[in-house]
């Protein structure tokens, strides 16, 4: 009888191409999934896996898309810890950490109900104060958040 080392047992099914969003803080990774699945994406998610890097992690993979430009400032504000994995024929291609840009437009909601942007037409913009926890300030009513406090726009 052998024995397997739980460390080395593929915890969710491999994809052929598409997208691998990994490190997701787990009580994130339904929002991610949210986020970035589309139409008919097939979307796998794994939520409280082991992750020697930050103990329990979520993943998310998007068969047949990825991940780019808007959708990934949008990660970038709910998820800044996580990696992006681009898949080809199985084989990993780039894997980078996300990119948390210094400007955020118009992917969040301000937080302040007396802001500008909530009572006019008016495209949001968030400027990175700290990187790490990640918090922003609103440029109109010049007020900060943590990026948790935020709602994604549609």
């Amino acid at each position: 009888m052998s024995i397997v080392d739980p460390a080395h047992v593929r915890q969710v099914e491999a994809i052929a191409n598409g997208t691998v969003i990994d490190h997701i803080p787990a009580d994130m990774t339904l929002k991610v999934a949210n986020l970035l699945a589309q139409g008919d994406d097939q979307v796998f998610i794994g939520i409280n896996l082991r992750s020697s890097r930050v103990g329990r992690k979520g993943v998310v993979k998007i068969s047949g898309r990825e991940i780019v430009g808007r959708d990934a400032s949008a990660l970038a504000l709910i998820a800044p810890s996580a990696t992006i994995c681009i898949i080809r024929n199985y084989q990993v291609i780039s894997k980078q950490q996300v990119e948390v840009p210094p400007w955020f437009d118009d992917i969040a909601r301000c937080a302040n109900p007396n802001c500008v942007t909530n009572h006019e037409r008016w495209p949001t913009r968030f400027g990175v104060v700290v990187a790490n926890p990640l918090t922003v300030r609103c440029t109109y009513c010049e007020r900060s958040f943590d990026a948790g406090e935020l709602s994604l726009l549609a």
